[in-house]
């Protein structure tokens, strides 16, 4: 019986074990705040980054040139505002439910935070409000809303000029991410950092 006991006891622990080891770590509201503000600082530095490019193309070369240099530019403007630049511990990107370019899809459960937020701008939230904080597989996240502004009509709205829609058609062959209203939500900035 003595026996029976001890093993029965053993692998209760060893069933419990695993749960222990994968808690995700928890935030008090000081930690949080902190992370949110630092991850919307990084969010805005890529946003700045990709709209003076954007900008800059558009004043030199007119918008469909700025569509090509969106095609090249955004990857490596992103890449250098994220951890993979070396200048930050924070990982940032963009997503959209309405894709331009297949390789920034958004992963299930972000699709389902960003379904979220067309709800919540449904029920009358504006879309630059809108945001999501979680912490998943050891990582702090904030997903945020991008609105679409009235700069943006012109290569995502529902009037695309003839030269930017043929510039979008060779460049993103299986381009959704037009047919935005000023107000919308165009897409989502994801900025996350491992937690220590």
């Amino acid at each position: 019986m003595k026996k029976l006991l001890s093993t029965s006891l053993s692998l209760l622990c060893l069933q419990a074990l695993p749960l222990t080891l994968h808690a995700e770590p928890t935030l008090n509201s000081t930690s949080k705040q902190i992370l949110v503000g630092e991850a919307k600082v990084q969010i805005k530095s890529l946003a700045t980054a990709l709209i003076a490019t954007l900008k800059h193309g558009i004043k030199t070369n007119g918008h469909a040139a700025s569509v090509e240099l969106c095609n090249l530019q955004a990857p490596a403007i992103t890449k250098a505002s994220s951890i993979e630049g070396g200048t930050t511990d924070w990982a940032v990107s963009r997503t959209s439910l309405k894709l331009r370019s297949p390789s920034n899809a958004p992963e299930g459960w972000v699709e389902r935070v960003m379904k979220d937020f067309e709800q919540r701008k449904a029920n009358g939230e504006m879309a630059k409000d809108i945001a999501h904080t979680e912490v998943r597989d050891g990582k702090f996240y904030l997903v945020k809303a991008i609105p679409t502004k009235a700069g943006c009509l012109a290569c995502h709205g529902s009037n695309v000029a003839e030269d930017v829609k043929a510039k979008l058609a060779d460049l993103y062959p299986n381009d959704k991410a037009t047919g935005f209203n000023l107000g919308d939500i165009r897409g989502a900035f994801i900025a996350s950092k491992e937690l220590k």
